[in-house]
């Protein structure tokens, strides 16, 4: 009887251990697949509250959204970025993606949904970027989805191209994102 007992315990304690192994690299920002527009690039995606997900898709689909912007722009380097695409377009951009998806049902929320969201712009001329890898990626994006100041989801693509024209597909993808949680 003790070893049946102890047998159990060590199962419990490896099954606990490996969820939270799998919480922790799933916090840390795990590079996911989870859609098409995920593999095309480097994403990381981060649910922190899934109690709130619906509520949050609710709000998105009704357009009972708040944009919040902002640019992170290379030092070291002249900025290409801010020259080719501004946050004007990137805001509208959403607004195209948000009204895409807009929906006839009642809305269940009267919630606002925030979009905090900044675009990083790769400072390729930083001496801290030592490898090659660093180097490769024009910059991402980075979106918090937040319901009363509190944070549902994050999103972080990377685009390659140093004016920009790939942004509205990482946009659309970010969009998507929510929606399919």
């Amino acid at each position: 009887m003790f070893k049946v007992i102890v047998a159990i315990i060590t199962v419990l304690f490896f099954y606990m251990l490996g969820t939270e192994v799998v919480a922790f690299m799933t916090k840390k920002g795990a590079n996911t697949t989870r859609l098409a527009c995920h593999a095309k690039s480097t994403t990381f995606e981060y649910v922190y509250k899934k109690e709130l997900v619906d509520t949050m898709q609710d709000a998105l689909k009704h357009g009972n959204v708040e944009i919040k912007s902002k640019f992170k722009l290379s030092k070291y380097m002249p900025t290409q970025l801010a020259k080719h695409i501004s946050l004007a377009q990137v805001d509208a951009m959403i607004q195209k993606q948000i009204g895409l998806h807009k929906t006839a049902t009642i809305q269940r929320t009267d919630k606002k949904l925030l979009i905090d969201y900044f675009i990083y712009e790769n400072d390729k001329a930083d001496l801290g970027k030592k490898t090659a890898k660093s180097k490769l990626y024009a910059g991402y994006l980075v979106f918090n989805f937040l319901l009363d100041s509190e944070k549902v989801y994050r999103i972080q693509i990377d685009f390659m191209d140093l004016q920009g024209k790939d942004i509205e597909k990482k946009v659309m993808c970010a969009v998507n994102s929510v929606l399919s949680l």
